[in-house]
């Protein structure tokens, strides 16, 4: 039976909430619609199909208006939540503090009617240019510890996030929507137990709209290497789309990443969804590989299997 879910993507005007949802839709071959974006109206609303359950985000207008629209009828706006994504922007000192702010009354309506809502903090604009900067990490640091003492009873997961970096706004939204069942922790283990077999540098699946699922990698992965496994990644939220739209004889998809890497896609039918379980292994490995690979099918069909029927 489906069920629905209400995510909530909040924060200050400017701080890139439509931007990431704008991202997650299109993938790639999004930036001039980015940049043409306008601020976001009150609420506005997105859907998505996340295995069988329908999910609806929330994208909150930042505006002051709109904030203090939301704080006056709180009982209408945020009932019924699943799960909050709050989004700060880290370029934005200016504003740290009016975020907090914000992000604090909400936290506090959620409190006060006893609401165990699980919420995601994105450290957003998180660009090349600012990346691993001395400051950057600083700010990010200081603001993990002053929001986790602040509310120790509240579960926390904070991530940094880039539109430049699609993979991770994938992964936001993906760790958000795991926590809906407990079985994602049995796939979070099976995945790693495989990569370890496997010896391979990531092993992710990815549901048909691109969202991931469940995703392990490599602690070694060396760092030349990185570049290539994740444009890897990227290729493959390519090809799925296309394994879903043309007429593809094989559910499967290897090619050449770098000297010495393959990466491998497979499309994997449960009940009338199809799902897609992406490798990247080198290429010695392959035959190996290739030995475990029908029973590592067998082992994630029988953990997701409920989770599609």
């Amino acid at each position: 039976m489906e069920e629905f879910f209400k995510v909530i993507i909040a924060g200050l005007d400017n701080a890139g909430k439509t931007s990431i949802l704008t991202a997650l839709d299109k993938k790639y071959d999004f930036d001039k619609e980015i940049v043409s974006l306008k601020p976001t109206i009150r609420v506005e609303y997105h859907a998505t199909q996340f295995l069988k359950n329908r999910i609806v985000f929330w994208d909150m207008g930042g505006q002051t208006k709109f904030r203090e629209l939301y704080k006056k009828k709180q009982d209408l706006y945020f009932a019924g939540t699943d799960l909050m994504v709050y989004i700060i922007d880290i370029q934005d000192e200016e504003r740290f503090n009016i975020s907090l702010e914000y992000l604090d009354s909400i936290l506090h309506h959620f409190m006060k009617n006893k609401l165990d809502i699980p919420l995601i903090i994105s450290f957003h604009k998180y660009d090349p240019e600012i990346r691993g900067k001395e400051k950057t990490i600083s700010i990010i640091n200081d603001l993990k510890e002053g929001i986790s003492q602040k509310y120790p009873s509240v579960k926390i997961l904070f991530q940094l996030t880039s539109i430049y970096d699609i993979i991770s706004i994938v992964q936001l939204i993906s760790y958000g929507l795991s926590i809906f069942d407990d079985k994602f922790y049995d796939l979070s283990e099976l995945l790693e137990k495989y990569l370890n077999e496997f010896n391979c540098s990531s092993l992710i699946v990815f549901d048909k709209n691109g969202i991931i699922i469940s995703e392990y990698y490599s602690e070694f992965v060396e760092l030349d290497l990185y570049t290539e496994l994740i444009e890897s990644i990227k290729h493959h939220l390519f090809l799925l789309k296309r394994m879903l739209e043309e007429s593809y004889e094989a559910d499967y998809n290897f090619s050449n990443v770098g000297a010495n890497l393959l990466s491998y896609l497979h499309r994997l039918k449960i009940a009338e969804n199809s799902l897609f379980i992406s490798v990247i292994i080198k290429e010695s490995l392959k035959d190996e590989f290739l030995e475990k690979f029908t029973d590592f099918l067998n082992a994630i069909e029988k953990i997701l299997t409920p989770l599609l029927t």
